[in-house]
């Protein structure tokens, strides 16, 4: 184990992975200097309290005393929210000081085997169905990372036996160093997982070779003897590792089963039992049942365990039906791929609820996606209801394709939820689709995209209890 005492050691962003490496490096007798852009009075005030009860010095990131602290620096370590062309971080590379990503950390200190996954969309399920089936074949996992909790949070079960099951979004991956300091090892993933790369985060990394280029890092931290996971956008990704392509994976519905080109031959796996609809959740469970196979799980096992997982919540979730209208909360698709997947797996017509504060995607991308999705002789998308900062932004482009566009303001998240589910209700009939699906990141309204999937089934109780 890697020996911190006494080393000075930086923590930028104080959120809950900044906070949970401050306590494990604390532990490791390092001295701290905890730092945030944020008041500290804006901080987690038991943090705070810890902080202060421990003599770490906590920081505001304009202190003028930085670059002296910056100077003396072993490490500094950062949170993912935070920019590569974040101020301090510039400073600390500028002054030769290693800047090294919380996770990526934690990853290098993990005693067991890794499986790391990655991907525009899809990565939550991927990641919880992955450590569901290890532990349906009795085999010891966590789950961490982007996922929440932090990796550090789970080194009470840091043993070689237990494989980490992590994932890792592009802010993340851009802090995973191909040189580390001398006293930090590369982690090696055992299996690595890309489901798909679409355009996302645009605002973050610039264009989408800089995006992909993040994604495609993961794999630069496997060997020959492990596997590599290639969905649609990754395909091309210099690799290492043995490759699964996604693409080549076949489904005989007749017969329930689904092969997999793994391993050199071709397996196939009952899966019956499996509950998830679309396309999509197919290529997240065949990613999930190679990263099982590649640390020995056995196959019956992970087959009987299939039929006890359940996709998380606000994804593609089914809130209830009114006056014959199915309602769908789909408040984690934050781009253009997942809305447009996820409208492809919903049955009949739509009427598509989306907006909120924009990510640098192209929306007119967005309109020509929404309007070549059919159902029989028309456009499977029939009305619009846009929400948000990025509302006009959408009506400009959405407006020339569909007819039925709305746009609802108001003073609060829930009050322009209720009036968006009302309207939404308005202009869908019998048999069709009320779809929350915004494209668009939550923080203009609402907290997070829970909170926001949250207020749309509360909007749909309110309107069915008035109609009770």
């Amino acid at each position: 184990m890697v020996d911190f005492k006494d080393r000075k050691i930086a923590i930028m962003g104080t959120g809950e992975a900044g906070a949970s490496a401050a306590r494990y490096l604390a532990r490791k007798g390092a001295r701290l200097y905890c730092i945030d852009d944020r008041p500290t009075k804006e901080w987690n005030h038991a943090f705070v309290a810890w902080c202060r009860q421990n003599e770490i010095q906590t920081l505001e990131s304009g202190a003028s005393c930085l670059e002296e602290i910056v100077k003396g620096l072993d490490l500094l370590v950062v949170s993912p929210g935070v920019s590569p062309c974040h101020g301090l971080v510039l400073l600390a590379r500028k002054k030769g000081v290693q800047v090294v990503g919380e996770l990526f950390l934690a990853a290098s200190l993990w005693k067991g085997p890794l499986i790391g996954i990655t991907g525009t969309n899809g990565k939550t399920t991927t990641t919880l169905l992955t450590g569901h089936l290890l532990k349906s074949a009795e085999m010891d996992a966590v789950c961490a990372g982007n996922i929440s909790p932090p990796l550090f949070d789970c080194f009470d079960e840091n043993r070689e036996e237990t494989a980490a099951v992590l994932e890792i979004s592009s802010f993340q991956l851009e802090y995973f160093l191909e040189n580390p300091p001398s006293y930090i090892k590369r982690p090696l993933f055992r299996a690595a997982v890309c489901l798909n790369v679409a355009p996302d985060h645009l605002d973050r990394h610039g264009s989408m070779e800089d995006y992909a280029r993040a994604k495609e890092r993961l794999f630069s931290f496997q060997d020959e003897n492990c596997f590599a996971v290639l969905g649609d956008g990754a395909e091309s990704f210099e690799v290492k590792a043995r490759k699964v392509f996604l693409r080549d994976i076949v489904l005989d519905e007749s017969e329930g089963t689904l092969t997999i080109s793994f391993e050199s031959k071709r397996q196939t796996f009952d899966i019956s039992g499996w509950k998830a609809e679309g396309v999509h959740n197919l290529k997240n469970l065949a990613a999930s049942l190679v990263c099982a196979r590649a640390l020995g799980a056995k196959a019956p096992l992970l087959e009987r365990g299939l039929s006890s997982f359940c996709i998380p919540g606000h994804r593609l979730e089914r809130v209830g039906k009114l006056n014959g209208v199915n309602f769908i909360n789909d408040s984690k698709a934050t781009n253009t791929h997942a809305v447009v997947t996820g409208i492809k797996a919903t049955c009949g017509k739509v009427v598509l609820i989306a907006g909120g504060r924009a990510k640098g995607e192209d929306f007119g991308q967005l309109a020509r996606a929404l309007y070549g999705l059919k159902n029989g002789d028309g456009p499977k998308v029939k009305g619009i209801v846009l929400i948000g900062e990025a509302a006009e932004e959408l009506a400009r482009s959405l407006g020339p394709f569909f007819k039925d566009v709305a746009v609802v303001r108001g003073d609060s998240g829930q009050e322009i939820m209720d009036e968006a589910v009302a309207k939404a209700l308005f202009m869908a009939g019998e048999g069709e689709s009320v779809v929350l699906s915004p494209a668009c990141a939550s923080f203009d309204l609402f907290s997070n995209y829970k909170e926001r999937g949250e207020a749309f089934k509360k909007a749909f109780l309110k309107m069915a209890q008035g109609q009770g």
